[in-house]
């Protein structure tokens, strides 16, 4: 008997408001937001193999990917400010100057920076699996094989790149492969 189930997700979302980073500023805090725009794709992949009633074959894997672009960053300037737009100020663009992987704030415009702050744009790979040999080899009394990986990247573009980023969790440019391997044996003992 075969069985074999696959789920894929995907979802796409913005925040005009998210969260970046606290900083100081003449002696007061900087509660520095910007918008965002998120996109998570994943899979749930199952298979069962029933080999005989005393011996079967489970696999499940999950593939996933977040991105996250971080753009039009503010300063919170009244939380509780009447009208929206008055609750922040975002940053223009003389304000502003990104480099490579931070920003450099000149907020009073006088050809100095204020304060900087990195850039936080990210996609996130990861691939979950497990794989079990389960082996009932007297009635009750059981013996597993189990194989658990997990694969994990990580890189600051913000940008998702479907098949360049499946691909990325199967080639050596991983940041982190984990293998685990288990044994578990149960017997039962029977009382006359």
């Amino acid at each position: 008997f075969l069985s074999f189930f696959i789920g894929p997700a995907y979802n796409k979302s913005y925040n005009e408001l998210q969260y970046v980073t606290t900083l100081k500023y003449n002696d007061t805090d900087r509660y520095i937001f910007a918008s965002i725009d998120r996109e998570t794709i994943s899979a749930s992949l199952r298979i069962n193999f029933n080999l005989n009633p005393e011996l079967t074959l489970q696999y499940w894997g999950q593939p996933f990917i977040a991105t996250g672009r971080y753009y039009n960053h503010k300063y919170i300037t009244n939380p509780v400010a009447e009208k929206y737009n008055d609750r922040f100020n975002t940053f223009t663009t003389g304000q502003a100057i990104q480099g490579i992987d931070y920003f450099d704030i000149d907020e009073d415009l006088d050809g100095t920076v204020d304060y900087s702050f990195d850039r936080t744009d990210f996609n996130v790979q990861e691939f979950l699996s497990n794989l079990v040999l389960r082996w009932e080899f007297s009635p009750g009394s059981t013996l597993y094989f189990v194989w658990s990986q997990t694969r994990s990247g990580f890189n600051d573009s913000g940008r998702m790149d479907y098949f360049n980023d499946l691909g990325d969790l199967f080639d050596n440019g991983i940041d982190d492969l984990n293998n685990v391997f288990l044994v578990k044996f149960s017997y039962r003992f029977g009382l006359r």
